[in-house]
């Protein structure tokens, strides 16, 4: 299939919104694709949900294949990203967090965007905000809200395109040949933060476009996952992460998830 887009979601705990993400995906993508899930060794409900997904989500013509892979412990999202990568048969890579909610024609707006031009390797998306806590507010209360936002930023940007600096791992949208210049996600960014800006930098470095895709929209929750109480205990807290990864990779420090 020639323009098979493989979307990998890693997930660890945040089950309440995995589900969302999901469903938006089933609902709002209208070309082939083939989805590839990964429980990150999550405590709440996860593993039991995706053991039913694979009873019951059947293949169809829109979506090709569905895989499945239960970690018992936190791989990290690179370690995650790249075991994926090795189990998918898209010529696209689409990289989701298991926050998100993606609107329609998503899918099919990025495949279009990544195939104008032979230099562009990811393309990102518009995006609500870290600090648009109003807006996520919102739509915990009706998710209707976001299929406005969505539509009123389509007609506004129909067909539009810029340059951007990174793209941010919420919705990563790559070309699968660009891995064999570049290579694969870097896993010392254990077990977040940083492995979607390091690539960029890669890419960018290897003569590669990084564009987003303003007439797409995906509504982001912001950090379901690294917020939970299994997380902290495990790793402390986002923020320690965060600058640890700054420091030893110099990421800018004004970048934030």
């Amino acid at each position: 299939m020639t323009n098979l887009v493989s979307i990998i979601v890693p997930c660890f705990n945040a089950f309440k919104y995995t589900k969302q993400c999901i469903e938006s995906i089933l609902q709002q993508t209208n070309i082939s694709y083939e989805l590839i899930l990964i429980n990150n060794g999550s405590s709440d409900g996860t593993k039991e949900y995706f053991k039913i997904l694979k009873k019951t989500l059947k293949s169809n013509k829109k979506l090709q294949k569905t895989t499945i892979i239960q970690s018992k412990k936190n791989l990290g999202v690179a370690k995650a990203l790249n075991l994926g990568i090795s189990k998918s048969i898209g010529k696209y890579i689409c990289y989701l967090n298991n926050d998100v909610i993606v609107t329609k024609d998503w899918l099919k707006k990025l495949v279009n965007v990544s195939k104008s031009d032979k230099k562009i390797g990811a393309v990102g998306t518009m995006f609500n905000a870290f600090k648009d806590k109003q807006i996520v507010k919102l739509a915990e209360k009706d998710t209707k809200v976001i299929d406005i936002l969505a539509k009123t930023i389509s007609i506004k940007n129909s067909g539009k395109v810029r340059k951007a600096k990174t793209i941010h791992g919420l919705c990563m949208f790559i070309k699968k040949s660009v891995f064999k210049k570049v290579g694969l996600f870097n896993e010392k960014f254990y077990p977040c933060f940083g492995e979607d800006i390091e690539f960029c930098e890669r890419l960018k470095k290897n003569g590669f476009k990084l564009v987003d895709a303003m007439d797409v929209y995906i509504f982001h929750y912001w950090n379901k996952s690294v917020r939970s109480k299994q997380f902290n205990k495990q790793n402390k807290n986002i923020e320690t992460i965060m600058e640890r990864h700054k420091q030893k990779f110099l990421i800018p420090k004004k970048c934030k998830i």
